[in-house]
């Protein structure tokens, strides 16, 4: 009996430890750093090929689609809407506790009992299909080795994003002409698979503030998987709304009836494989713009979503000679309805706000040639006199920052959450991206 029980134990701890793995990974559903270290991540991706930022994007989709199947059929309200909202409001769109209390109305206590049972959810579904991963056919596997002996085609992949976002400059853009030119550019690769593009629901929207070489590629991979994926005989329907603050773009698989002339024709070739590259490089350039990407593949639906802020959201510029600190701050933002500007020393920001006019500057406090309080001094004298300055540092200096002319002071490393909650001082609401 003594030796039953503590196997129980056992299990027990085991369950408890992978519950624990699945709530973390929820927790930062958009920190691609975090989750390409997370052991959820290597334990996903078990023996398959590929990079750990590919693997903890999969892993990010896997967790999102076992969000969505917690959706409610009905509008009714009751226990499983609850569980969902919590779950979404906090995971996907980053929301506090505390504004999830007062959104859905709940106490304290009810959001964090609702919160477990979605992690408890999710944590089942990710179980199933873990058993069900361990067999692959003979077609995955030798897509899979095909996609790993091409790891050149990734890294420099990923070096060309690095030199875009270093040049990447926002403007306001129209993105219903920017789609139908791209639409018409690709409109002969369509012809020979029988696909078409529906344009018929691409609404006029507010502007979005994007850089446009960047927004313009994102979209062209996206555009360009989808042809090669799709069914034959399937029309892409797009279609653009406006939500609070941002404007989405949706893109949605829709089978065409055939005529009887048009069945008797040649078949026309199967879709392909794509071993994502034109995916990661797209979620990599609308994460650079401060939007978001989310996809759903299923063998009979294929469907994105792309939001984007509109040219109205508040700018929050990142002053750090640390590239990857910008792009981790750029990662813990882009669930908001917030553009960030990023630039590593001081003569650069200064540039920088001759072009763009932040509602908020993070600035570090350690850099080299020219040391952040200078930069301080600076940025009040001469660019940024009324802006609210953050500063962002290993050091415990909150009264020097006041004293020179800094509004508040964070101690790195900073946590998401801590990072929300001072830009809410400053800014007022954070709109998640709906």
């Amino acid at each position: 009996m003594p030796e039953k029980n503590a196997l129980q134990g056992e299990q027990t701890d085991g369950a408890d430890t992978f519950i624990q793995m699945v709530r973390t990974a929820l927790l930062h559903l958009y920190d691609n750093a975090y989750l390409q270290n997370h052991s959820l991540t290597a334990l996903w991706a078990g023996d398959s090929p590929g990079d750990r930022l590919t693997h903890a994007q999969d892993l990010r989709r896997t967790l999102l689609d076992c969000i969505e199947r917690l959706r409610p059929q009905s509008a009714a309200h009751g226990d499983a809407a609850r569980v969902y909202a919590v779950l979404t409001y906090r995971c996907v769109d980053g929301l506090t506790i505390e504004e999830i209390e007062h959104k859905l109305g709940l106490s304290r206590r009810q959001v964090y009992r609702e919160f477990g049972k979605g992690v408890e959810a999710v944590t089942t579904q990710l179980q199933d299909l873990l058993r069900t991963r361990g067999v692959r056919s003979q077609q995955q596997a030798a897509a899979d080795a095909e996609a790993e002996a091409a790891p050149s085609r990734r890294e420099l992949a990923e070096a060309e994003l690095v030199r875009l976002r270093k040049e990447m400059r926002s403007e306001s853009l129209d993105l219903r002409r920017l789609l139908e030119g791209l639409c018409a550019l690709l409109n002969a690769r369509l012809q020979p698979r029988g696909l078409q593009f529906d344009r018929s629901e691409l609404h006029p929207t507010p502007p979005v503030l994007a850089d446009r070489a960047l927004l313009r590629q994102a979209l062209l991979n996206l555009l360009s998987y989808a042809i090669d994926v799709l069914p034959p005989n399937t029309a892409l329907q797009l279609s653009t709304h406006e939500i609070e603050g941002a404007v989405r773009l949706r893109l949605r698989q829709q089978t065409l009836h055939r005529t009887l002339e048009t069945r008797f024709l040649e078949p026309t070739p199967p879709p392909q494989r794509r071993e994502g590259v034109a995916l990661t490089v797209a979620e990599s350039l609308i994460t650079a713009l401060n939007g978001r990407l989310m996809l759903r593949e299923t063998p009979d639906a294929w469907t994105a979503e792309i939001t984007l802020p509109t040219a109205q959201a508040p700018t929050v510029l990142i002053i750090d000679d640390n590239q990857g600190l910008i792009e981790l701050f750029q990662r813990y933002l882009a669930g908001h309805r917030v553009v960030v500007v990023g630039a590593t020393g001081g003569e650069e920001a200064l540039q920088l706000l001759q072009q763009v006019t932040p509602q908020a500057i993070l600035l570090d406090v350690m850099m080299p040639h020219q040391d952040g309080w200078e930069v301080l001094q600076r940025l009040r004298k001469e660019a940024a006199p009324t802006t609210p300055i953050l500063v962002c540092s290993v050091l415990r200096e909150h009264e020097l920052a006041l004293s020179l002319g800094a509004n508040d002071a964070l101690v790195k490393p900073v946590s998401q959450p801590a990072l929300l909650d001072a830009l809410r001082r400053w800014l007022g609401t954070l709109h998640p991206l709906a």
